[in-house]
């Protein structure tokens, strides 16, 4: 069955200190990848626009077993994995230049009625259309039902150009605001090599959010931490992660 390619070539601008692809930009080129794919098979975002729909990206999960480098030329394959109303499951790998896995991702969406801004029934042309592959990435999500508390949050405000072109905060913005407040050695010292992101409800332009966070796991060069994303006013909870950490062996190449 057909899976979608995407071919990118990392720029300096989406690098780090030590010239590899940030997770930000590793978010950005997978989404362009769906958003590319879904084109490809007829549905725009402008012919979804002009029918009043829209994807709404309901979570992520991202594993990497490494960066790719600036100017490094990178493959993103990608493919509808499942359908169920009005939810949809897309999975993602990444190629380095030989062909080799370095990452893999999965995702899943809501189909919105952007006038009723509701979930609404995946038309069946579109169901047609994307080809089913029943393939999945990963066997299983982080869940995310467990309540752990987070005594220590850090304050964001939700700027104009954290606005995307469906007038929502784009989603990397949440990963973004979560490794704000991750530990400066861990930062500096470790690799995000898993994380995942479940988005509950939108924030918008002009609003205040708490960015908190709870190291699950400290052992042998590993840490995890559970992270939230609050309404500063009312505590509503926009968002949930769990980021995953390995050591750097090597800061400034393989």
């Amino acid at each position: 069955m057909f899976k979608y390619r995407k071919t990118f070539k990392i720029p300096y601008y989406d690098a780090d200190k030590y010239r590899r692809a940030t997770p930000l930009a590793m978010l950005t080129y997978l989404g362009e990848t769906s958003s590319a794919h879904t084109e490809h098979i007829g549905f725009s975002v402008d012919k979804l626009q002009d029918l009043n729909y829209c994807w709404m990206l309901n979570r992520w999960k991202v594993k990497m077993s490494r960066y790719p480098d600036v100017k490094e030329e990178i493959t993103i394959e990608t493919w509808t994995s499942s359908i169920d109303r009005f939810y949809a499951n897309r999975e993602f790998i990444i190629y380095d230049k030989k062909e080799i896995e370095i990452g893999r991702a999965s995702t899943v969406w809501i189909f919105i009625n952007m006038e009723k801004k509701r979930p609404i029934r995946i038309p069946l042309e579109f169901v047609e259309a994307s080809n089913l592959i029943e393939e999945k990435t990963f066997d299983d999500f982080y869940d995310f039902k467990k309540e752990i508390e987070i005594e220590e949050y850090i304050d964001f405000h939700v700027r104009r150009l954290d606005i995307d072109y469906n007038n929502h905060v784009n989603n990397t913005k949440y990963l973004a605001w979560m490794l704000e407040i991750i530990p400066e050695d861990i930062y500096e010292n470790y690799i995000l090599s898993e994380f995942e992101i479940l988005y509950k409800k939108e924030t918008v332009y002009g609003k205040t959010i708490l960015s908190g966070s709870k190291e699950l796991y400290d052992n042998r060069g590993k840490h995890e931490y559970f992270h939230k994303i609050l309404d500063s006013n009312t505590k509503d909870i926009h968002s949930m992660g769990i980021t995953k950490w390995k050591m750097i062996k090597n800061k400034l190449g393989d």
